[in-house]
C-alpha cells in the first residue's frame, strides 16, 4: 500500500512537472501581401529587382518589407539557374517567439518592424512541358532555392514542386494558372527539418508584352519547437491573398537596333 502510494506520488509529480514546463500556442493569421517586380530579359540572363510588403492581421501593421534583386540565368530551355541579394526587414525568427509561465501564461511575438536582415539566396527550377496533357499548354515547374541569412547564419532550403496551364489566343500567351505547394527545410536550426509546408496558387495575366499582373493566394502551416528550461511549441497558420505588378521589358532588342 505505501508502494503504491509512493507510486502514485511520483506520477502526479511528473504529470505537474510537464504541465508546467510543456506549452503549445497556436495562432492563425490572415495577411495581405502586395508586390512590384522587374523580371527582365538580356539573352540568356534575366535581371530581376522585387519590392515586397506584408500587412499582417494580427498586429494590424504592415510587419514586414523586402527589397530583392539578381539574376537568372538560362543554361539550357529546360533550366534556370539565378543567384539574388535580399534585404529584409519584420522578418520572425523562433528566438522572436516569448513565454512567459504564468498564471496567466503569456506569450507574444517582439516587434521586429524595425529589424535588418540581410540574404543571400541561390535559385534552380529546372521546368517541364507536359504536351502529352490535354489542352498540350502544361508546364511541370519545380523551384528549389537555398536561403543563408548573414544576420542570424541560418540556412534553410526551400523546394516548390507545381503545374501550371498556360491560356493561349493567337499563339500568344494570356493567362497563366499555377498550382504549387512550399516545403521549407530548417537546415541548421530548430528541431523540425520540415518545419513548414502549404499549398500556393497564382494567376498571372498578360496585359502587354513588358506588363504582367498577379493575384496570388496561399496557406502556410508552421510548427516551431525550442526547450530551454521547459519546452515551448508553436503552431502557425497564415493565410495570405496578394496583387503584384511585373514589368517584364526585353532589353535584347535594345541590342538589335
Amino acid at each position: 500500500m505505501i508502494k503504491r502510494n509512493i507510486l502514485t506520488m511520483i506520477f502526479l509529480a511528473t504529470a505537474a512537472i510537464f504541465s508546467i514546463s510543456a506549452w503549445t500556442y497556436s495562432e492563425t493569421s490572415f495577411d495581405i501581401e502586395g508586390r512590384i517586380a522587374m523580371v527582365a530579359q538580356a539573352g540568356r540572363f534575366n535581371p530581376y529587382i522585387e519590392l515586397k510588403g506584408q500587412y499582417h492581421s494580427l498586429e494590424n501593421q504592415l510587419r514586414y518589407t523586402s527589397l530583392s534583386a539578381g539574376s537568372y540565368f538560362s543554361i539550357v530551355p529546360w533550366l534556370k539557374i539565378g543567384a539574388f541579394y535580399r534585404m529584409q526587414m519584420g522578418a520572425r525568427d523562433l528566438e522572436d517567439w516569448q513565454f512567459e509561465a504564468g498564471p496567466p501564461d503569456r506569450h507574444w511575438w517582439l516587434d521586429t518592424r524595425g529589424q535588418i536582415e540581410h540574404l543571400f539566396y541561390f535559385d534552380a527550377t529546372p521546368r517541364f512541358h507536359l504536351s502529352w496533357l490535354p489542352g498540350r499548354n502544361w508546364v511541370f515547374p519545380t523551384k528549389i532555392r537555398y536561403y543563408y541569412n548573414v544576420s542570424n547564419r541560418h540556412h534553410s532550403l526551400l523546394i516548390r514542386p507545381g503545374l501550371t496551364y498556360v491560356f493561349m489566343t493567337d499563339r500568344e500567351p494570356l493567362l497563366n494558372l499555377s498550382f504549387n505547394y512550399n516545403l521549407y527545410f530548417a537546415l541548421n536550426t530548430g528541431d523540425i527539418p520540415l518545419y513548414s509546408h502549404g499549398p500556393y496558387l497564382s494567376v498571372i495575366g498578360h496585359v502587354y508584352d513588358w506588363l504582367k499582373l498577379e493575384g496570388k493566394a496561399s496557406y502556410r502551416y508552421a510548427t516551431y519547437f525550442k526547450e530551454d528550461g521547459g519546452s515551448w511549441t508553436l503552431n502557425s497558420s497564415q493565410i495570405t491573398v496578394g496583387l503584384g505588378v511585373i514589368f517584364t521589358p526585353d532589353f535584347s532588342l535594345l541590342r538589335k537596333k
